[in-house]
């Protein structure tokens, strides 16, 4: 889905009018979560989501999570969905005979890294995860799953795209209220630069206080803590006593290039921070294309922007997440944009998710 125009705008005519389809939609999903009993699994289960409609970041999350855990000797087993893909699972994602058609495209970069389970009963992909040895399980884009318990909860958020203009679908990009998503959450992840201050305005005035519903409450870190970091990177804000604001930098891995002219594509949730990252390697960008998340590139497509590439003698680029629903047979024609996710306190990440689960 390509998200409206007027998602990230401040409020006008079509957000209005769409509002109490939005607040339908909010109210239903929490009835939902209400009716639905949660299954418990004896291994942890940690759950890494978003609030918006895609273009937060959570998968690249999601690895960078695994990878820190990984470190300490956890066996780590992703399940996911696996939206866009035919199977239903549960099914062990095996990159070399899978394609995104199969098990969607997610799946398959989180195959890279760690076992990877499909399964559009999640709980069915938790278990066969256990019966395969997980120590602990990580679901991605877990946060509106409603059947399963989750031990941990993180949301991610992109400060440069933040929540827009803070209404739910289709009213505006939120899958939720904020209150609703943030009082479920039990540490915040900010990707990335933004308007930091706005943003914790933003959060403190629909985070739950610690006497509301079991919620922590948004605070200024400490003092002595605040100066002790630099200031272009410091955890500005922090969830105190128990829900931390961690931050983290999307990290592009540096490109070689036959040519420094880039027609650039993509099919992303925030299609503005891919675009973003190439200009920030100093790369000129000389044509975009932005397709709809998850979208599924035809022969046609293709030809079109080979053609695009051609007449501006550029090369094509893209993401990781788009190169594997392209046919192998144009892979080799496309160079590839890798990011990661580095946070400016792993160690302390580590620390919370392990207290955090021994409690």
């Amino acid at each position: 889905m390509r998200a409206p125009f007027f998602w990230y705008q401040p409020h006008g005519l079509l957000s209005t009018l769409l509002w109490p389809l939005g607040w339908i939609y909010g109210k239903g999903g929490k009835i939902l979560r209400t009716l639905k009993k949660q299954k418990r699994f004896p291994v942890p289960v940690l759950s890494v989501g978003n609030i918006v409609c895609g273009g937060a970041g959570k998968t690249p999350t999601a690895i960078a999570l695994a990878t820190l855990l990984q470190t300490r000797g956890i066996n780590v087993h992703f399940v996911t969905r696996g939206y866009g893909g035919i199977q239903k699972g549960p099914l062990k994602v095996d990159p070399s005979s899978h394609t995104s058609a199969d098990v969607g495209d997610e799946p398959l970069l989180l195959a890279e890294h760690a076992p990877t389970w499909v399964a559009k009963m999640r709980p069915q992909g938790v278990q066969k995860a256990i019966e395969s040895g997980a120590h602990l399980i990580i679901l991605d884009d877990g946060h509106q799953t409603t059947h399963l318990y989750k031990d941990l909860s993180f949301v991610v958020v992109d400060l440069l795209q933040g929540f827009g203009n803070g209404n739910v679908m289709p009213a505006g990009p939120l899958r939720e209220s904020l209150a609703e998503g943030l009082k479920r959450s039990d540490a915040l992840i900010g990707i990335g630069e933004g308007e930091i201050h706005k943003m914790t305005g933003l959060l403190r005035r629909y985070a739950p206080r610690k006497d509301e519903e079991g919620g922590g409450r948004l605070c200024e870190a400490p003092k002595e803590q605040r100066q002790s970091r630099d200031s272009a990177s410091s955890n500005v804000m922090s969830i105190s006593p128990s829900q931390p604001f961690f931050r983290a930098q999307s990290i592009p891995n540096p490109l070689t290039l036959p040519s420094n002219r880039v027609v650039a594509f993509c099919g992303l949730g925030f299609p503005q921070k891919f675009y973003n990252s190439l200009k920030n390697l100093n790369i000129d960008l000389v044509a975009t294309e932005t397709f709809p998340d998850h979208y599924k590139y035809t022969e046609k497509d293709l030809m079109r922007l080979h053609a695009l590439a051609r007449d501006h003698e550029a090369v094509l680029v893209t993401t990781r997440k788009d190169r594997v629903k392209i046919p192998r047979t144009w892979q080799d024609r496309l160079h590839v944009l890798d990011i990661s996710i580095e946070f400016e306190d792993p160690e302390g990440v580590v620390d919370f998710i392990l207290k955090s689960l021994v409690q």
